[in-house]
């Protein structure tokens, strides 16, 4: 669009060639779907990424816009133009910084990838370390249909998670994958046993890493979040300070 309205890279940098030209499209700028239309779930879904999110068994889960739009794509803009902008002022020359949001989201899989080549991933959701597949590193109901998140993946953390959830269970055998499902069936049931704001005190001021999964506007009322000011009120609506 910007070519066809004269305000391309070209037009731009013949005018000031010191100029730093930022711009972020989904596809990216060839390739056979450089032209055509997409979002965030699409570019997310070409890249494995959201092929990777959910339960096991179930359909992917679409994490917002927030992999694709705002990983993949602004952040990776943003980074371009401060590298940019600094080798501008080292006296280098204009340039443009061209973000596409496909390679960005798939950029973000590194980490992944990384893990599936090394053996310690398998390409199905929700049965690996980080999707869910693992016990320790899941999301659990509560009595009141509220929902707790735990992360506790080091050994330290995880022996004081199942020490303040109250399971007689041997931290040697977090990792022994044929345990997993019956673990997860005793945390499920001493999660369903009291309400989120129980375990949340329960696990307060403790190394487990157990959270309370927040809403939106509860997520501005905790006290960490309200003691660093990170979410704040303006105009009647909450946005980031």
């Amino acid at each position: 669009v910007t070519e066809r309205l004269g305000l391309g890279p070209a037009e731009c940098l013949a005018r000031n060639p010191r100029l730093v030209y930022g711009r972020m499209t989904g596809w990216g700028q060839d390739g056979p779907l450089a032209q055509q239309a997409g979002h965030d779930i699409a570019y997310i879904a070409l890249t494995g990424a959201l092929h990777a999110i959910g339960e096991e068994g179930g359909p992917p889960q679409i994490p917002l816009n927030l992999l694709g739009d705002f990983g993949g794509g602004s952040t990776y803009l943003v980074i371009g133009l401060l590298a940019a902008l600094w080798a501008v002022r080292s006296g280098g020359p204009g340039q443009v910084v061209d973000a596409a949001i496909v390679d960005g989201a798939a950029h973000l899989l590194a980490m992944t990838h990384g893990m599936l080549a090394a053996g310690g991933w398998t390409d199905e959701r929700g049965v690996n370390l980080l999707d869910g597949g693992a016990p320790y590193y899941s999301v659990y109901a509560t009595a009141d249909g509220r929902h707790m998140a735990v992360g506790c993946l080091e050994s330290k953390f995880y022996a004081e998670f199942l020490a303040r959830l109250g399971l007689d269970e041997d931290p040697a055998r977090q990792h022994d994958r044929g345990g997993w499902p019956g673990l997860r069936r005793q945390i499920a049931a001493a999660f369903a046993a009291r309400t989120q704001a129980e375990w949340t005190e329960v696990f307060s001021a403790s190394d487990a890493c157990v959270a309370p999964v927040l809403g939106l506007r509860e997520a501005a009322e905790h006290p960490h979040l309200a003691a660093r000011g990170t979410l704040v009120t303006r105009d009647g609506g909450l946005e980031h300070a």
